[in-house]
């Protein structure tokens, strides 16, 4: 104990989980705590696992082989083994298989491969392909086994001693005494900080222990005949349990008998536990199993048989330290460091006590019912007020030294004998706070909020709305914060810069929302006095709120105003005596909670029979793929904090959809629906005072339908484009067909018109020209011969018509449709040639006219311009060439070209020199009307070549 409040009978702290609390049966057999924190029970009505606030229980309804379970093991994937009177069982998923049915088995240890040895009927086995198989180990009866803190497995052989299994061998590590391996040893237990030592538990003969070789008794108790368990805590302190409840044996010798007197049982103790928190946890004999909380609370309620498990009203220490404190029923008691004495004075004695008070002074004030209100100066008692209608119930001192006592309708004011009262407040009166708005001013506590009270005059202006109509029990200024304990409010906080208003509550970590009592421990940390135990708070400056520790399992109610800051620990009043809070708890001892993802839930949109629940055990950190249509998720996990489970909260994100973890929350299931397609980690961890669990997280990726991929997008894209050119290019097709089918409909149309024109014309134009022709024939008989110049006139007239029908042959042949054919062409040019040449002594030929020609379809247009061509062109060489030859050659070559060569022999002529005719540039210009050129080479003297080349127009 840290100072010297030392009463005789000091009640420690345990935690009972017995059959209320779900345990299936109270006699608890082996205790075992598994890679996800959680405890396993094994007792005599099934196993039990334990998370801290929950049993989940299996028995032999279940598959067990037997209820009565010795032995509890975990092997390296997650399956749990069950050591029963009638076999061994194993769990996975929550499915019970048993691996082989016969005698009890006693011990299940793992060795550092993994591999699962036990003792059966005194022999021992491990576990092959689901099979046990015997081994013998020095002879034929073993005791106990047990690992080291290096995993290394030995065995207790009677009358041999200590075995290690080395290379698969087992092989002697310590021979026992002679009057040592006589006895039965129960249990091995190694020491966890020094090597080559352990301990040797005995039925009936006490705990003996091994170093280095050297054997020797470790602890007996005479009045103890028999020995069940041991253990070793994190401090090294060694644990024993026997026959009449447990002993904590420290390492300088001492030893701490733990019963029913001091909080634990009379009950043999079966088991002793350290957990990975490094807490103990021990099993008594039909109580279930206990847990031991330290010494951060210890009860005194006892002293050399006094007892002293009073409702405690009030706590002060006077000058020399001495420790006062007021009961409800039984007077006043001091406490000297050595004894407790009840103040023997009559005006105190055996009477109800309001409150005990230290002024700065250290002088003691208490107020006593039916007798007013008593100062103690060190020598002598006096009274300073006397009783009244209203007991007074608080006292308080202002910053120039006056005293200030609160009556149910008043409070009374004392300073250098005089005595001033003040009335006028709403509600009835319950504390009283200096508050250094001036040097007399005090805040007063009702039930229906705050009064200010400035130069002993209430202060009607002064209002702090949010405490309307709340009964405030206690006031405490911490730091820039006014504190107000409540009745049913929880705490109130008043940021006395700011203005802000606070409120804790049960939702926060708080006991209760009962606030009966406030301190402030050397370590700036608050303490508050509940309805149901005590509450630590300590204040985050970065996140301006204070932070609720619900570490500790004391259940005690609290009394109003009775909590003192006593030699660095704090000590509250409660209805069942005085309890001492520890502020100074060793850091060794805190591990941080563990969690683990239970379950995934994963719900399909629209077909339930689809729905999944993902087990992660066998996949810790696996990455999913789910479907769009699993875009609902649920996710399950739990945080194992078995030092204070009430304590665990938890916080959470998604990556990808969360920035940051959530506030922390007591929820252990989180919902996610209408996810959208993407990849995604949930990460959850756990927290409970101030300690942080490991991060567990699950990955994802929900793929999106294929309409929603890039892919598909960039395809639907490329269709849409290709979709829209091919409407377009429709839509021009379209377009030209309509326009080819109305080009063919015009041209039909054109050759009806050119065809009736040419019948028209041949019958009118060619009738009328045959007749003026005969009409000059008849004309020119009837003149006489004589008359030269009536006859020459008449020649003309008669050669003009001729012409005249000759060119209207031209005209009729171009209309008509038939002509519109390369063929056609040609054989009109060829006699063209032949009609011009004829009688002229010129040669003229054609070459290369061929009836294939035919097929070659052209416009009207083509053929006139090209006929005109050569009419120009064949007219020069009749006239200007003087040519006596004249051949005319038609050349296919490729890409649909012809080329037409017009040769004479006549005389030629300089291209350079020559002035350019009317007829020339008519050839030229009718070549571009046709989109054909037109060449010319000539030789002064040996004739001249011309060259049409034209690339034929087809017309379907």
């Amino acid at each position: 104990m840290v100072f010297s409040l030392r009463l005789s009978a000091q009640s420690y702290n345990f935690t009972n989980y017995s059959l209320k609390d779900g345990l299936p049966q109270s006699q608890v057999m082996s205790i075992y705590q598994a890679n996800d924190r959680t405890l396993w029970l094994g007792t005599f009505g099934g196993v039990s696992n334990f998370d801290g606030k929950i049993f989940t229980s299996y028995s032999k309804a279940d598959g067990l082989s037997s209820n009565s379970v010795n032995c509890i093991l975990e092997d390296n994937q997650g399956q749990i083994y069950f050591g029963t009177e009638a076999g061994i069982n194993s769990l996975k998923k929550g499915k019970i298989t048993t691996i082989f049915s016969g005698k009890s088995v006693n011990n299940l240890l793992k060795d550092k491969q993994g591999i699962i040895w036990g003792v059966t009927d005194h022999k021992l086995f491990k576990i092959e392909k689901g099979r046990h198989v015997f081994y013998a180990v020095g002879g034929l009866y073993v005791n106990t086994i047990n690992t080291d803190q290096n995993g290394n497995l030995y065995a207790a052989v009677a009358e041999k001693g200590i075995y290690q299994l080395k290379n698969n061998k087992w092989v002697i590590y310590q021979k026992l005494p002679a009057q040592l391996g006589a006895l039965s040893i129960r249990k091995v237990l190694f020491d966890r900080r020094i090597k080559n030592k352990f301990y040797l538990l005995t039925y009936r003969s006490g705990i003996y222990v091994s170093e280095n070789g050297v054997v020797k008794p470790f602890f007996k108790n005479p009045k103890i005949d028999t020995y069940y368990a041991i253990e070793q805590d994190n401090k090294g302190n060694i644990w024993i349990g026997s026959e009449k409840g447990a002993y904590l044996v420290h390492e300088n010798g001492t030893s701490i008998y733990f019963n029913s007197d001091n909080g634990l049982s009379d009950n043999q103790v079966n088991e002793i536990f350290k957990d990975a928190e490094n807490n103990i946890w021990i099993s008594c004999f039909s109580d279930g199993i206990y847990k031991y909380e330290g010494d951060a609370f210890i009860r005194y309620n006892k002293f050399k048989g006094q007892d002293i498990a009073y409702p405690i009203s009030g706590i002060a220490a006077d000058k020399n330290d001495n420790l006062w404190f007021g009961t409800y029923n039984k007077g006043v008691f001091k406490y000297d460091g050595k004894k407790v004495e009840q103040i023997s004075n009559p005006v105190f004695k055996d009477k109800k006590i309001y409150f005990v008070y230290a002024d700065k002074a250290k002088n003691i004030w208490i107020s006593t019912y039916g007798n007013g209100v008593w100062k103690y100066d060190g020598q002598k008692f006096s009274q300073v007020l006397k009783p009244e209608r209203f007991d007074n119930s608080c006292i308080g001192e202002d910053s120039e030294g006056g005293i200030w006592i609160n009556g149910l309708k008043s409070a009374t004011y004392l300073k250098d004998g005089k005595i001033e009262k003040i009335t006028g407040f709403d509600g009835y009166s319950s504390c009283i706070f200096p508050y250094p708005l001036s040097k007399d001013s005090v805040l007063l506590g009702t039930s229906n909020g705050v009064t200010l009270i400035r130069n002993k005059k209430i202060d009607p202006g002064f209002q702090i709305k949010a405490l309307n109509h709340i009964h405030i029990l206690s006031i405490i200024k911490h730091g820039n914060n006014l504190v107000f304990a409540t009745l049913g409010d929880g705490i109130i906080t008043w940021d006395l810069k700011t203005k802000a208003i606070k409120r804790y509550v049960v939702a926060n970590g708080l006991n209760s929302n009962d606030i009966y009592s406030l301190a402030i421990d050397n370590k700036n940390n608050l303490w508050a006095g509940t309805g149901r135990g005590i509450n630590k708070l300590t204040y985050n400056k970065t996140e301006q709120h204070y932070e609720v520790f619900r570490d500790q399992p004391l259940v005690v109610e609290c009394n109003q105003n009775a909590i003192i800051n006593y030699k660095n620990n704090i000590l509250v009043g409660t209805i069942n005596g005085l309890v001492k809070c520890n502020t100074s708890p060793t850091d060794e001892s805190k591990k941080s909670p563990f969690i683990h993802i239970q379950c995934i839930n994963i719900f399909h949109k629209t077909d339930r029979s689809k729905d999944l629940c993902l087990d992660l055990s066998q996949k810790k950190q696996g990455f999913y793929k789910l479907d769009y249509s699993q875009n609902h998720i649920a996710i399950s996990f739990k945080g194992v904090y078995l030092t204070s489970p009430l304590s665990v909260l938890y916080r959470y994100k998604l990556v990808g959809i969360d920035n940051d973890f959530s506030k922390p929350v007591p929820n252990t299931e989180i919902e996610y629906s209408a996810i959208k397609p993407g990849s995604y980690t949930f990460q959850v961890y756990a927290i409970a005072n101030g300690q942080q669990s490991n991060i567990e997280q699950f990955s994802f990726t929900i793929v999106p339908p294929i309409y929603d991929t890039v892919l598909f997008k960039i395809g639907a894209f490329l269709v849409l484009i290709f979709l829209i050119w091919l409407i377009f290019y429709l839509i021009f097709k379209t377009r030209e067909r309509k326009k080819h089918q109305f080009e063919k409909l015009k041209l039909k149309e054109q050759e009806k018109i050119r065809k009736q024109t040419a019948e028209d014309f041949h019958d009118d134009i060619g009738n009328k020209l045959t007749r003026i022709n005969v009409l000059s024939e008849i004309l020119d008989k009837k003149v006489n011969g004589a008359e030269k110049e009536q006859k020459e006139l008449i020649r003309l007239i008669r050669e003009n018509a001729g012409l005249l029908y000759t060119g209207t042959k031209d005209i009729l042949w171009a209309l008509d449709p038939h002509s519109d054919n390369l063929f056609e062409i040609l054989v009109h040019i060829k006699n063209f040639g032949i009609d011009l040449f004829q009688n002229t002594g010129v040669d003229f030929k054609m070459e290369g006219v061929l009836p294939k020609y035919q097929k070659l379809q052209l416009s009207m247009e083509f053929n006139r311009n090209l006929t005109l061509i050569f009419k120009e062109m064949l007219n020069n060489v009749l006239k200007h060439a003087k040519a006596t030859q004249v051949l005319i050659m038609v050349i296919e070559t490729d890409h649909n070209t012809i080329n037409i060569l017009t040769t004479d022999d006549g005389e030629g002529f300089d291209l350079e020199s020559v002035e350019r005719g009317r007829g020339l540039n008519n050839i030229q210009t009718r070549c571009k009307r046709i989109k054909s050129t037109f060449q010319i080479s000539s030789v002064k003297g040996k004739g001249t070549t011309t060259t049409i080349s034209t690339r034929i127009p087809v017309t379907k």
